[in-house]
């Protein structure tokens, strides 16, 4: 082998490595270019997810805020209910004694 043939050689290596280097680069750019995107697409979705389960957190101690102010209010509600039937009673006792004494006071002067 002579000195040009191994020249030829060389230059048809490379020639043949700019030539796959001509192809290759685009190739793993659009690679790397649309695993870029789908990597910005699955955060995206992660973020709206995670807002998504945030949201139902919230919604869930709403719920349990209700539930709380439902059984504060019934037992209000029964308080007031047995507090008016305790000042009824009173109102009631206190309207019977007023009649007794009225009705003895009556018997007085007749």
């Amino acid at each position: 082998m002579s000195g040009w043939d191994v020249v030829a050689i060389g230059f048809g290596v490379f020639l043949g490595s700019v030539g796959l280097l001509v192809f290759v680069v685009p190739v793993l750019w659009i690679v790397s270019h649309y695993s870029h995107k789908v990597k910005i697409e699955r955060m995206k979705l992660q973020s709206q997810t995670q807002g998504t389960e945030a949201l139902r957190k919230e919604v869930e101690a709403l719920r349990q805020q209700f539930q709380q102010l439902r059984e504060t209010s019934t037992q209000f509600v029964l308080s007031s209910d047995n507090s008016i039937n305790a000042l009824r009673e009173k109102v009631e006792r206190l309207e019977e004694r007023l009649a007794n004494v009225e009705q003895q006071s009556l018997q007085r002067h007749l």
